[in-house]
């Protein structure tokens, strides 16, 4: 236990992160190239010292759950927020499913998110990704500009630090004496939605995955048809830089869901907006196509929305997680 100062004092508990990554990381049966360079990164990971810090006289209690702010190291040492809520009166003997909620781009981890799914019956936990929201202390290249950042060099491209972000946020929930380490799950919308594909590719951890909207579906085809969002910003860097257009594929390649599609093997539920014109519904399908007819999945589709929240979204996320 110890004080900190986070613009005002603060009373918070600390706590070694278990650093468990690399070893329950599902690596192993992704094609060599792809093995090769997520093995890479999460050893790098398990490198960064990952104590988080939990919030405590800021507890916020609203009826029924309680929230707290968290704060925890991810990769390249780049500090990382995040809320997590649980059903008031939960023991440590108790043991609950927990929910990662990834947000989208340029969005942040709503603390109403977590509250939500811990009325449900969760142990939630929302985080800021590097770059958005209360995670720009230590990198902020702002919007537009992160989706670019980097994108040169595959090892240090933001959304690799994104993806790992996630993983960082599953090593976070199997700390707590709370949480069933068997029943941990990955919810995502857009950004967040592309990156719980990917990490339930990458983490044997993750028990089940709900992408909404996802963006991160097939770049190269999405690219084409894509007319907002930060598919503009590549679109935009590739008019600037054509020469660099070899190059800037190939560090994307690490961040497309289609890439990882074949290698799910967790149930996954996949919402698309058949208007979305910022994460166009030919990518997302046709990345939901190559996931294996083995795992057990299911396409949503809503044919007059765009890039939103689907109607009934966290009603189908909590069935979904429910069931399996």
């Amino acid at each position: 236990m110890k004080m900190i100062f986070k613009k005002t004092v603060l009373l918070i508990l600390v706590f070694p992160l278990l650093l468990v990554s690399s070893i329950c990381a599902d690596v192993f049966s992704l094609p060599l190239e792809l093995k090769s360079f997520w093995s890479a990164r999460l050893s790098e990971l398990k490198a960064v010292d990952g104590e988080f810090e939990i919030e405590m006289r800021g507890t916020v209690k609203k009826g029924d759950v309680v929230g707290r702010n968290v704060w925890f190291k991810g990769y390249d040492n780049i500090e990382l927020h995040g809320y997590f809520a649980q059903p008031v009166g939960v023991s440590p003997n108790q043991k609950l499913p927990a929910v990662l909620l990834l947000h989208g781009y340029s969005d942040y981890g709503r603390p109403s998110w977590a509250e939500r799914y811990a009325r449900m019956g969760f142990i939630a936990l929302a985080i800021d990704m590097r770059g958005h929201g209360k995670s720009r202390q230590d990198y902020n290249p702002g919007f537009p500009g992160l989706m670019v950042d980097n994108i040169m060099d595959s090892k240090k491209y933001s959304l690799v630090g994104v993806i790992l972000d996630a993983i960082r946020g599953i090593d976070f929930l199997e700390t707590l004496s709370e949480v069933d380490k068997n029943r941990i799950y990955v919810s995502g919308s857009s950004m967040g939605g592309g990156s719980a594909m990917i990490v339930s590719a990458i983490d044997a951890r993750v028990k089940a995955v709900a992408a909404g909207v996802p963006f991160l579906n097939n770049i190269p085809e999405s690219l084409k048809t894509a007319d907002g969002g930060p598919y503009m910003e590549v679109k935009n860097y590739l008019k600037e830089h054509p020469q660099d257009k070899e190059r800037v594929l190939e560090t994307l390649k690490y961040v497309d869901a289609y890439n990882y599609a074949s290698y799910i093997n967790k149930p996954i539920i996949v919402g698309v907006g058949l208007a979305d014109s910022i994460c166009p519904p030919k990518g997302i399908k046709s990345t939901f196509d190559r996931i294996p007819q083995s795992t057990k999945k299911e396409i949503y589709e809503a044919p007059k929305a765009g890039h939103v929240v689907l109607p009934g979204w966290h009603e189908k996320n909590k069935k979904w997680f429910s069931e399996n």
